[in-house]
């Protein structure tokens, strides 16, 4: 099991990418997220064999490219388009009503999230934007673990999550805000606080944001986390 960011930037860090992984697992290439930037890396690195999109929530960095992503890979692939993964049936109709915008609805298909034994969702609407559809999801193989926290504006609901989890081997890549005063994205400081027990790397934010008593590590700082 394995993740590669294709970005790590927040909204605005254009330069870092719009926040986006594939998680290799089970033999399957999962996409979580498809931001506004990611379809560029995508055809940066000639990613081609993306199995399964996951989405965290509809805001643009994370779902922009998605209506141009089905059909890149139907018409100038040649590949099968990946099949979105949704944990429940109201997520699936947002999806939907998102891509009926762009009239790429039609590219869609949809597999339910209960089909894989390796990957599960927690939900955190209303979490990160009051109102909002949102989901955390991990990835397990083995003894190993791998939380993707998604926008949200706490760590309570990682440490709570992972608190109850056998595994020993448990990396969590976590959205980090440099602000102490923001209600939508989770501090630094929280972040480092509440999940000291964890191997934890920042993501969703620029390095050159972060504040000199920042002691989070920051995935665009490690390779291996790269793609």
């Amino acid at each position: 099991m394995q993740i590669k960011f294709l970005g790590t930037g927040g909204a605005f860090n254009f330069e870092k990418g719009t926040a986006s992984a594939i998680v290799t697992v089970g033999g399957k290439n999962i996409l979580i997220d498809c931001g506004f930037s990611t379809i560029l890396k995508i055809a940066e690195h000639n990613l081609t064999n993306i199995d399964y999109i996951l989405i965290t929530h509809l805001h643009a960095d994370h779902v922009g490219s998605l209506p141009t992503l089905l059909p890149y890979f139907q018409y100038m692939l040649n590949k099968p388009i990946p099949k979105i993964i949704v944990p429940n049936p109201t997520f699936q109709d947002e999806i939907h009503q998102f891509l009926n915008t762009t009239y790429e609805s039609k590219r869609a298909e949809y597999v339910p999230l209960t089909d894989f034994e390796d990957i599960g969702s927690i939900d955190t609407t209303n979490q990160h934007v009051e109102g909002m559809t949102s989901f955390a999801y991990y990835f397990t193989e083995g003894n190993s673990l791998i939380y993707y926290s998604g926008d949200i504006s706490n760590a309570d609901t990682a440490r709570t999550f992972l608190d109850e989890r056998t595994e020993s081997d448990i990396t969590v890549f976590h959205e980090t805000s440099p602000k102490i005063d923001i209600a939508v994205h989770s501090s630094y400081k929280e972040v480092a606080k509440k999940l000291s027990a964890y191997d934890v790397y920042a993501y969703h934010v620029a390095k050159e944001s972060m504040p000199a008593d920042c002691t989070l590590k920051l995935v665009e700082n490690y390779p291996e986390f790269l793609a």
